[in-house]
């Protein structure tokens, strides 16, 4: 029995420890839980988290989870835990409710700039933890070089069917992947997008924050505002660059912007690819074209001649010239 069968009866067992009454396993209902490979439940007025080791940073949720709540910063509360026989894990956390982020995506700009400013108002929080817990590798140019070469392979190389070496063998990714690994970093959520993000009562609360490492905010901040499943307008995107300044109390520097937003949404469109082709999910395909005309908006940011923009020429014409949704 495989873990998505086990699962089920694992979280109701432990419902019932923590709750007098067990459920049955068939009255659990799954969350969809993106790509992270872990199973996620509702029952019982919790959710219920499984996961194996195959992942290196499945087994991070844990110690992440208490090390924010310790913080004060807004995570779901773990509830109970169990090690499972084969290195992975399960736990209950509290349920927050279906009140994601990107639920909010039809909504009216007014309600979701306020949503925004809300998921600013939590990262800003990062800014001063000092964790004291072990965190995933932090960014270094040999992440960045990753990211670019995920991109090479599973969106150059398979879904444009083009020539990824070319990509990867240009001195101008290499030497922005340095220039991003040499700036001052600080906690970052590392996956800060819609789905992960928990709009209550006017608070934003983080979830699947179990890729925390150090790395630059503007990372964050571009995950948040070049996010495939709820894109914004660019005078949107600068109306809220401007209040993150005003809430930080410095403007962002255009260039780092600019470079994390490109590394972020190459890694995304990557990731769509990846998972469209190689893991069953066909619908992530359907977010390549807004991936596309995102990498096109995050170039229009480059400030010229900077190092940022020696990379636009390596780009494949796809990306430099995606067309408009």
């Amino acid at each position: 029995m495989n873990l998505r069968q086990r699962a089920p009866i694992i979280i109701a067992e432990m419902i019932g420890e923590l709750r007098g009454s067990t459920p049955r396993p068939d009255e659990l209902k799954a969350v969809t839980s993106g790509a992270s490979g872990r199973i996620i439940l509702r029952g019982g007025g919790v959710l219920g988290i499984c996961w194996t080791n195959e992942r290196a940073d499945n087994n991070s949720f844990l110690p992440a989870a208490r090390g924010l709540a310790r913080a004060g910063i807004p995570v779901p509360a773990v509830l109970a835990e169990r090690r499972l026989p084969d290195d992975g894990g399960a736990c209950l956390v509290t349920d927050l409710g279906p009140c994601e982020l990107v639920r909010l995506r039809d909504a009216s700009w007014p309600v979701k700039r306020d949503a925004w400013l809300a998921a600013f108002r939590t990262l800003r929080q990062l800014d001063a933890l000092v964790p004291d817990w072990p965190l995933q590798p932090p960014f270094d140019a040999a992440l960045y070089r990753w990211e670019q070469e995920y991109f090479a392979q599973h969106l150059i190389g398979r879904h444009l069917v083009g020539d990824a070496d070319a990509f990867l063998q240009t001195e101008a990714p290499r030497r922005v992947a340095d220039w991003l690994a040499s700036q001052a970093r600080v906690p970052v959520h590392r996956d800060c997008q819609s789905p992960n993000i928990m709009i209550r009562d006017g608070v934003a609360w983080l979830v699947d924050f179990q890729g925390m490492r150090m790395g630059l905010r503007e990372y964050d901040l571009a995950s948040l505002l070049f996010d495939a499943h709820m894109p914004m307008l660019p005078e949107q995107r600068t109306e809220l660059l401007d209040a993150w300044a005003e809430l930080s109390g410095a403007p962002v520097d255009p260039e780092r912007f600019a470079a994390c937003a490109l590394q972020r949404i190459m890694q995304a469109l990557g990731a769509y690819a990846n998972i469209g082709y190689n893991q069953g999910k066909p619908e992530y395909l359907d977010l390549i074209p807004i991936g596309l005309k995102h990498l096109r908006e995050a170039i229009d940011l480059i400030p010229p001649n900077t190092l940022t923009a020696t990379l636009i020429p390596c780009l494949p014409e796809a990306a430099r010239f995606a067309s408009p949704l």
